[in-house]
């Protein structure tokens, strides 16, 4: 179901950067990483042939503008997400303008289109003139139920940008713009 809706309802995600030449002169380059611990085990997503792609990846619901989710997503709610891979650096081209992370989702099971839910309520403080920021590490402890019991942002800001140079050289340096809680 999520596939379908990402596939032909839902708008573009951000674009992940695969060589520094597509960067637009307009956008900043972001740079984070998503876990879940304890990590996913094998049987805790049921993917199908059409929802495969998602496996271990978690989508980060974002928005220009600032709202609490009440209810799941509607399909122009995946426009601008992150598809991040979980544990995985992600490097996405995004405007450059600031925006928020509203929520993350994780496919459990493809058959019916079942997510979990992950919390979001956080800015991405893109500031004028950055060409590549670290946003950090979103950490969500869950239990076996994968109901989210803790959030932590983790800096590891010296091996994403030790990453990001060895990928993409020193032509931009990666500015700390750590994601904070929308109050």
């Amino acid at each position: 179901l999520l596939a379908a809706l990402l596939s032909a309802c839902a708008g573009p995600p951000r674009l992940p950067l695969n060589k520094l030449s597509e960067a637009k002169p307009d956008e900043t380059i972001v740079v984070g990483r998503v876990e879940i611990v304890p990590p996913l085990a094998e049987n805790e997503q049921k993917l199908t042939v059409g929802s495969g792609y998602l496996k271990d990846q978690l989508i980060l619901i974002t928005s220009d503008k600032f709202r609490r989710l009440t209810a799941e997503p509607t399909p122009g709610d995946y426009t601008g997400r992150i598809e991040a891979r979980l544990d995985k650096d992600f490097t996405v081209r995004s405007s450059n303008k600031p925006f928020y992370i509203l929520a993350g989702g994780l496919m459990t099971n493809g058959e019916d289109g079942q997510m979990a839910w992950f919390p979001g309520g956080l800015e991405v403080p893109i500031r004028p003139g950055d060409k590549a920021i670290y946003i950090g590490t979103l950490r969500y402890y869950r239990n076996e139920f994968m109901d989210v019991k803790k959030t932590v942002l983790v800096d590891d800001y010296a091996r994403a940008n030790a990453e990001f140079r060895k990928t993409y050289g020193a032509r931009y340096s990666l500015r700390k713009a750590l994601v904070r809680p929308v109050r």
